[in-house]
């Protein structure tokens, strides 16, 4: 005879769940619209740090947060139901799937043009006196706009040297072409490289670079917090692929790492949400402390520039591949030859800046790119234009802007057959 099966235990924590959903689950639908409505009209004034934010009344993404709200219902009845319908010792199989697949959408919908403006609108209104903070978030709201709607112009790439040298809006009324910033503090040869996924989003778009030997020797070895957050797979095969087994071996972390930024938009944006996290309702500030710290950062750096060779060549033969790589995906490449404040300190500066020339006046004898060298620029930027040793002040940031104005209009010259 075969036993009889036993009745549901009203204790098991299913029953429970069903009995809330049977006595209150109703008030999910009746609050959902409006409690959608309230977020949708919140959204932006919560993001922006700015309560009296003026919204509209009615807003659709309100309005299909209220509908996911009072669906929540039919969802939990759903996964009741799988529950009962699929075995526990089968359930384990399935688990890490749907996990993976609900971290594949989540990163889809942040890498979203909505979800880009969210999270970086977010991260530049609490950027306060973190000035990198502000300049990436900057750069991904720029890029993100592009992504959405690509319109070709002047994509200035480089440094703080351009962040500060260059007015992006004299640069646009003297060209008369739209200017793309893709620059930001820190944006050495490495970082530059490792970024090139954000250049190449049009072909008629016009890169436009400033290089100097100060740029080519200003890292003494990789920095993946540095390149984390704008890696991107097409710059990271250039930038891997110019280094050496063994200085890839010795960094494998590292490069694990920045795979997985330059795959997963999570990763990538992992240390500003952080950054979020640690500041949600007001702007960061910055101490003396963290003033000092950073004055005797630049103060070593100026000292060890140069100092590791395998990282000049290494820099010299991403640029390479860097160049050659881009320069099928726009429709030019201007390289002008940088320069730092004639007072900067140290001798090795020369030496390099020699390098970074010869590398460039070979790409430009290529066609890889145009290379304006110093002499040609007509343009003099004496010591008490600059407010420190590598950044121009607001008269030297005039000077620079129509210097690179007079470059993009002159037309390119001839290229001499490579040797």
């Amino acid at each position: 005879m075969n036993p009889l099966p036993h009745p549901p235990n009203p204790k098991t924590p299913d029953a429970a769940e069903r009995r809330w959903l049977r006595r209150y689950g109703w008030l999910l639908p009746l609050a959902g619209i409006p409690l959608g409505l309230w977020i949708g009209r919140k959204t932006w004034p919560a993001v922006l740090l700015v309560p009296t934010l003026a919204t509209d009344g009615f807003d659709a993404k309100g309005l299909a947060i209220g509908l996911a709200i009072a669906a929540l219902p039919l969802a939990w009845l759903a996964g009741l139901w799988f529950e009962r319908r699929w075995p526990r010792t089968r359930r384990w199989s399935i688990a890490p799937v749907l996990a993976a697949l609900a971290l594949l959408l989540a990163d889809v919908a942040l890498r979203t043009n909505l979800g880009q403006s969210l999270f970086w609108q977010a991260v530049l209104a609490r950027s306060g006196q973190q000035h990198q903070a502000r300049e990436i978030s900057l750069f991904r709201l720029e890029a993100a706009d592009q992504a959405a709607t690509p319109r070709p112009g002047i994509v200035l790439a480089g440094s703080s040297q351009l962040v500060y040298g260059i007015d992006g809006a004299q640069l646009a009324a003297l060209t008369g072409q739209p200017v793309h910033r893709r620059a930001a503090a820190g944006m050495f040869p490495t970082e530059l490289v490792a970024s090139q996924g954000w250049f190449d989003f049009h072909p008629d778009n016009r890169v436009v670079l400033m290089l100097s030997g100060f740029d080519l020797g200003a890292r003494h070895d990789l920095f993946p917090e540095a390149i984390r957050p704008l890696a991107t797979l097409s710059g990271l095969r250039n930038l891997l692929g110019a280094a050496r087994a063994r200085f890839l071996l010795r960094r494998w972390r590292a490069l694990v790492d920045l795979g997985s930024a330059a795959a997963c938009e999570f990763w990538r944006s992992r240390d500003y949400a952080r950054f979020l996290l640690e500041h949600p309702f007001r702007a960061a500030e910055t101490a003396a402390a963290a003033n000092e710290t950073a004055t005797a950062e630049q103060k070593d750096a100026y000292a060890r520039l140069g100092a590791n060779g395998e990282m000049v060549a290494l820099c010299e033969e991403a640029l390479a591949r860097f160049f050659a790589d881009l320069a099928g995906r726009c429709r030019e490449i201007v390289v002008l030859e940088g320069q730092v404040n004639p007072a900067y300190p140290g001798g090795e500066l020369a030496d390099l800046s020699r390098e970074a020339r010869d590398l460039l006046q070979r790409l430009h004898r290529q066609g890889t790119v145009r290379f304006v060298p110093r002499e040609e620029q007509v343009l003099d930027l004496p010591e008490d234009l600059w407010r420190d040793m590598t950044h121009v002040g607001p008269e030297g940031r005039r000077r620079l802007t129509e210097a690179f104005a007079r470059a993009l209009a002159k037309p390119a010259p001839a290229i001499s057959p490579a040797p």
